[in-house]
């Protein structure tokens, strides 16, 4: 495995440019010895001294072999516009004014997806705010009172019953 973390960096370093990591590291727990980042840029797993890292695979011309699809597919809530984590209890720092129904916190990322794409169909913005282990999604904004109750019984009849009113300060 050395010799091949050499080999696949070698070229690179010869030319004078700096050795590439992944855009991401690969999930907790990837065992294949190969793997694909965001940017289509192909690595490979190589121990260093007991320690894991991961060698980008060059192409013949000592070009980094890229244009590959991704080996872990991005989820459909990551592309969310974000709102900055918060405290407990405190108001979200939304960033446009009005105000936002809070649909959920969600612990699997695929069910914040299924939700997303549910009520974006629907016509809704949805929004993320991210903590560890949960995401948080929110509807809006909405420019009055009367708007956001209509939506806030619509919602509730769509499987939220717990959505609630956050107004952004």
């Amino acid at each position: 495995m050395r010799a091949l973390a050499l080999i696949l960096t070698a070229p690179t370093l010869l030319a004078g440019a700096q050795a590439q990591t992944p855009a991401e590291l690969p999930p907790a727990g990837w065992t294949a010895r190969s793997y694909v980042d965001s940017a289509g840029c192909t690595f490979h797993r190589a121990e260093l001294g007991g320690a894991v890292v991961w060698a980008q695979r060059l192409g013949p011309d000592g070009v980094p072999l890229c244009g590959q699809p991704p080996s872990v597919h991005a989820s459909l809530s990551d592309a969310l516009p974000a709102i900055p984590p918060s405290r407990r209890g405190a108001v979200p720092d939304f960033p446009e004014p009005g105000i936002y129904l809070q649909l959920g916190a969600f612990a699997a990322t695929a069910t914040a997806d299924r939700v997303a794409a549910d009520l974006a169909a629907q016509g809704y913005r949805i929004w993320r705010q991210d903590f560890p282990r949960l995401r948080v999604l929110f509807a809006g904004p909405f420019a009055d009172a009367d708007t956001a109750a209509m939506a806030r019984r619509d919602l509730r009849g769509r499987g939220f019953p717990d959505a609630f009113l956050r107004r952004s300060e």
